[in-house]
């Protein structure tokens, strides 16, 4: 951040060369450096999900409880609930196995 005013220095060159370049669907102000064309947010809030959240989204998905559910309790994004379960279901190899129950002749209507 420069003494000078309150813009931020620019987060990838670190040049002090930027313009306000509108703002995010979340109010925030946009900003992109005039040397390197990079665009970023003065306050990134970026949330980490821990790997404890995520064996307990396991252990709720093998529950069957909704995804709603899920992003409520453990307070994800419903957003980056859909995409963790699309990523974990594309490593799930399909192994369907169709095993036919041959119906014995002459037993269609056997009431004893």
């Amino acid at each position: 951040m420069s003494t000078f005013d309150s813009r931020p220095t620019c987060s990838s060159c670190g040049s002090e060369h930027i313009v306000k370049n509108g703002s995010t669907h979340h109010k925030k102000p946009k900003f992109k450096g005039k040397d390197c064309g990079r665009q970023f947010v003065e306050f990134l809030t970026k949330k980490y999900i821990l790997d404890e959240i995520k064996a307990l989204i396991g252990r709720l998905l093998l529950e069957k409880i909704p995804l709603a559910g899920i992003a409520r309790v453990t307070k994800v994004s419903r957003s980056w609930l859909q995409d963790y379960v699309n990523h974990k279901n594309q490593h799930i190899p399909c192994r369907l196995k169709v095993i036919r129950n041959p119906i014995p002749k002459g037993d269609f209507c056997s009431f004893a």
